[in-house]
């Protein structure tokens, strides 16, 4: 789900290299272990104080069969639900509708059963106790006009940009019970579900899965018969209902082996389509990128689509979003959902970055895959820039604040800097076809059901046979961000960097975490890597030549502050200045040395020596050779006495 408000391998491997830039790189290695403290991840349980015999049997189908009218908040019909016992002598069987709807009615095999309908709990007495494994099938009767709650609200009506009626549902993450009889339990997904939607003439019905029957009653209704066969979280049964127009093709899933029909419900206008045809079939390429990087697109045998509806936002539905619009990163956001919320959901509020997370950072995958570096850079500065605006929070949602529908969609947290965690731990892992091998694995593993951020930890350190409770301890548990004060001086042809570290919260302490940086010296740019595990320390490293720039994470793939405080200059007993810098035609060399003469020599950036002389006095005057076209030029001084040498970055203007 993308609420406005927060809105803002062959092919990935030969994209991938077609971005990249080769610079030689040195690593100091270091094996990723356990922070000092790890705090300790809450179990699954429910968010709200739910009635316990909801955990005591296990759905398998619900079959809704409702009638509505968009142009009034109103619904009614019947909630079919088929569930296998799993605790022996059930005796009461419980669902949940809030208590202004009203329940008419529970039947089983054509018996009325006595209920009672308090506490926003429907209280179902079985004729009979039942043991463990019995199934049970029952049907809920019911009516009422669902209260709006804002953009969370399970049931709304509005109208369209083009002054049509529309309907659509929003469910997450505790609303189905505004508009249906549910168990708002995560890890008890439906194995399938029907929705069958009766609504005037000239309405369209959309729904989950494949359209199975178009019934005509009358001149005046329709109904319209969806079916999905695969397991669904109670949250992402919908509905939407407007004067549609269908927008349909298909998609390539791996090469043009696998399609998939991408159909969409659009305002039911010639401008609308015009407008938005383009973003619409982004979705296509999007399909084919996410199906190559996660595994492919999970419900295949059905279908993926958009309904529209003016929500302010998306909403992943399963194989149909809502959406109020269709920009770049909204609809990828969306898609990328049908795997991490969908097909792996998060088994509790608390982990909502299972679902919100990935998808945010799917945004990014798009982009970088196929709209280039560029354009996926431009999405992570937004993005750390949004993190780095206030100092704390965590990415895991503590069990009390999950009754706060705010704090588990809160954009910054949930959406971006969860997003942000999987960048860095992609850098971490520092082998893409690893990556997003971890991702195509934890798919796999979780396909069909829920997991926690602790889940997708153990998947990676299976994987990448690595342990990384540190690194989920930090920036899943813990709050805000480094921020970091760099210092660096060169000896001895040696690299020097002091990194002093402090955080903009209380904990962690420290994070202990990868430092790269770039290096700039006479020849080509050099990366080096070390890894920080206390607030100030200093590292080492022999590069052999004189390194002029130093840039720290210069692809910014660290969620930080930094600043880099100063250059320390190694003390050659001796000084030696150049002046003016940047220059025109001429330049000075000034020499401290005690001895006089010594050499000079003028190199470009490609390292070639395009002039060269003497030191004839301490202050020598030197001319710029015409032919000379370059800029950035290095300007070696070697001293008398064989003294070391100097280097100094000289710039030509004009």
């Amino acid at each position: 789900m993308k609420p406005a408000l927060f809105i803002v391998f062959l092919f990935m491997k030969a994209l991938l290299l077609a971005q990249q830039v080769s610079i030689p790189s040195i690593e100091l290695w270091h094996d990723h272990h356990d922070c000092a403290h790890v705090k300790t991840a809450s179990t699954r349980s429910g968010t709200y104080q739910q009635n316990p015999l909801l955990w005591h049997y296990d759905v398998k189908y619900y079959a809704l069969d409702v009638t509505v009218d968009p142009s009034v908040t109103e619904i009614s019909g019947s909630a079919r639900v088929i569930a296998e016992i799993t605790e022996s002598q059930l005796s009461t069987f419980v669902l949940e509708l809030l208590d202004n709807m009203q329940a008419d009615s529970v039947m089983q095999n054509q018996q009325r059963l006595p209920f009672v309908h308090q506490n926003n709990e429907l209280i179902i007495d079985l004729p009979q106790p039942l043991e463990a494994g019995t199934m049970v099938d029952l049907t809920v009767y019911y009516q009422g006009m669902p209260q709006a709650s804002g953009f969370f609200s399970g049931f709304q009506t509005n109208l369209t940009p083009y002054g049509k009626p529309v309907l659509w549902t929003l469910s997450e993450p505790l609303n189905a019970r505004q508009w249906w009889p549910v168990k708002q339990v995560l890890e008890d997904k439906a194995d399938s579900v029907q929705v069958r939607i009766t609504t005037p003439k000239p309405y369209l019905a959309a729904s989950n899965g494949l359209l199975t029957e178009v019934e005509s009653h009358t001149e005046d209704t329709s109904t319209f018969t969806w079916k999905s066969n695969y397991p669904i979280a109670y949250y992402l049964v919908s509905l939407a209902v407007s004067e549609y127009r269908e927008f349909n093709f298909q998609a390539p899933l791996n090469g043009n082996e696998n399609e998939v029909l991408v159909q969409n419900f659009i305002y039911d206008d010639p401008a609308y389509l015009l407008a938005q045809r383009e973003n619409i079939e982004r979705t296509r390429d999007f399909l084919q990128v996410f199906s190559q990087l996660f595994g492919q697109y999970p419900f295949a045998g059905e279908k993926y689509g958009h309904a529209t509806a003016p929500m302010g936002g998306g909403m992943e539905h399963q194989t149909l979003s809502t959406m109020s619009t269709f920009t770049y990163d909204l609809v990828s956001h969306e898609l990328a959902h049908q795997w991490f919320g969908n097909s792996v959901t998060c088994a509790t509020w608390s982990d909502i970055w299972i679902n919100e997370g990935f998808a945010s950072y799917s945004e990014y995958l798009a982009r970088e895959m196929i709209s280039g570096s560029a354009s996926a850079q431009t999405w992570l500065s937004n993005t750390h820039q949004s993190v780095l605006s206030a100092p704390d929070g965590s990415v895991y949602v503590p069990p009390l604040q999950t009754t706060d529908v705010w704090r588990i969609f809160n954009g910054r947290l949930s959406y971006r800097k969860g997003a942000s965690i999987l960048h860095m731990l992609r850098k971490e892992i520092d082998n893409d076809a690893l990556f997003f091998q971890l991702l195509q694995t934890y798919h796999l593993e979780f396909a069909d059901s829920v997991a926690t951020g602790d889940d997708f930890r153990r998947t990676a350190e299976r994987v990448t046979g690595q342990n990384w409770a540190c690194f989920f301890d930090q920036w899943y548990y813990g709050e805000g961000y480094p921020i970091f004060d760099i210092y660096w001086w060169m000896r001895n042809d040696s690299l020097h960097v002091r990194s002093v570290q402090t955080t903009s919260a209380s904990y962690p302490e420290i994070f202990q975490t990868s430092l790269d940086f770039r290096l700039t010296t006479a020849g080509q740019p050099l990366d080096v890597r070390f890894f920080q595990d206390q607030p100030d320390q200093t590292f080492s490293i022999f590069i052999g030549q004189p390194v002029l720039e130093l840039s720290f994470d210069p692809e910014a793939w660290l969620l930080k502050k930094a600043t880099i405080k100063e250059r320390i200059e190694e003390d050659f007993g001796y000084q030696v200045k150049v002046y003016p810098n940047p220059a025109t035609d001429r330049f000075t060399i000034y020499s401290e040395s005690p001895a006089p003469g010594g050499t000079y020599r003028l190199y470009d950036i490609k390292g070639n020596i395009v002039q060269q002389g003497k030191l004839t006095h301490r202050a020598t005057e030197i001319e710029f050779k015409t032919a000379m076209g370059s800029v950035f030029y290095l300007l070696e001084v070697l001293p008398a006495n064989n003294r070391k040498p100097i280097w100094v970055k000289l710039l030509r203007v004009g």
